[in-house]
């Protein structure tokens, strides 16, 4: 089986509903502080599977659907991108090498790759889910606080790795794609702690109303674009309503009724709609990004000592009056 940074091909045909998939036999090298080769314990093997369960489909949807949870059951599409299986573990050079499959992208939904992109940039048809855990680890080891790879829903789901690297495990290195600037991605408590931090930087989504013209559509994953009155796009997911109405209002202005999701560098990164309305006026007034609520504030907490703080007042009296002068004032005041 030849390898080419953890990638060797399965041609071997899988059915996922009505549609037939390659499956791509790739690997996720572990570095652990004993060397178990290939006899992975049971509570690093059950959380890492676990793990991969809880983010794979969350990044499959951020890259596709431009949004990483959403209500109501998953489509047919999210369940054939993110079908990861486990084929077991080896040991190579003294290290646990993890070996999974999974179907690439454009294989499993190429109705998606067939449309222009809403999301340039952020997935290719050669991707798996596993490769894409490795992007969004990347740009969040990188503290990318303007990415479009992440949400903070993403971002928790990445924080609770950090469970994982205290059983014995260092870190993860998963495979990417011949156009990815990396061989190889490597994820460890860092990026689990960056994760964290950006998500206690991002506003929180407000309450907005929006009027733009609806110049893009994806109907399968329920995504828009919205041109503004200054030419400026902005991207939409309808979580509420037929998506068929998004095909009914393509290429007119409309209002949109929704939420304001930030980035961490409190830039927009999207809006979840919640109703859209046809535009009899206002245009001028809504057809501009509503800006960020302030950030969480940061409570600047100081070390107290006798000299500062609270305690520097206990022990002490502000005025010049001797004790007994205080003891004939109170004791006039009870009479």
């Amino acid at each position: 089986m030849a390898s080419d940074f953890g990638i060797c091909q399965d041609s071997r045909p899988r059915l996922s509903g009505e549609v037939a998939l390659n499956y791509v036999e790739q690997e996720i090298v572990l570095e652990t502080e004993t060397a178990y080769g290939s006899d992975i314990p049971l509570p690093i093997s059950a959380s890492l599977l676990r793990r991969l369960e809880e983010t794979a489909r969350p990044c499959v949807r951020m890259v596709l659907e431009g949004t990483s949870a959403s209500v109501g059951a998953p489509p047919a599409w999210l369940e054939r991108a993110s079908d990861v299986r486990t084929l077991g573990f080896s040991e190579r050079n003294g290290k646990s090498v993890f070996h999974v499959k999974a179907p690439r992208l454009g294989d499993a939904v190429p109705e998606i790759f067939d449309q222009a992109t809403l999301w340039p940039g952020l997935a290719v048809q050669d991707d798996t889910a596993i490769q894409l855990i490795g992007k969004v680890s990347h740009v969040v080891r990188r503290q990318e606080a303007s990415s479009d790879l992440y949400d903070r829903p993403l971002l928790k789901h990445l924080s609770h790795w950090s469970k994982l690297f205290r059983k014995d495990l260092q870190s993860l290195t998963f495979p990417t794609n011949a156009a990815f600037r990396d061989a190889a991605v490597v994820f460890d408590e860092q990026v689990s702690r960056n994760a964290l931090l950006l998500s206690d930087q991002t506003p929180t989504p407000r309450q907005i109303r929006i009027v733009g013209k609806l110049d893009m559509v994806r109907h399968s994953t329920r995504s828009f674009g919205l041109q503004l009155s200054d030419g400026q796009e902005v991207r939409g997911i309808l979580n509420d309503g037929d998506p068929d109405l998004l095909l009914q209002y393509f290429g007119k202005e409309i209002t949109v009724f929704g939420k304001a999701v930030y980035r961490p560098s409190g830039s927009l990164l999207r809006i979840d709609a919640q109703e859209i309305l046809d535009t009899v006026e206002g245009r001028s007034a809504f057809s501009v990004v509503p800006p960020a609520l302030t950030h969480r504030p940061k409570l600047d907490r100081k070390i107290q000592n006798s000299k500062n703080g609270v305690s520097a007042f206990f022990g002490t009296w502000p005025g010049d009056e001797t004790d007994e002068e205080l003891l004939a004032a109170l004791g006039e005041l009870r009479h």
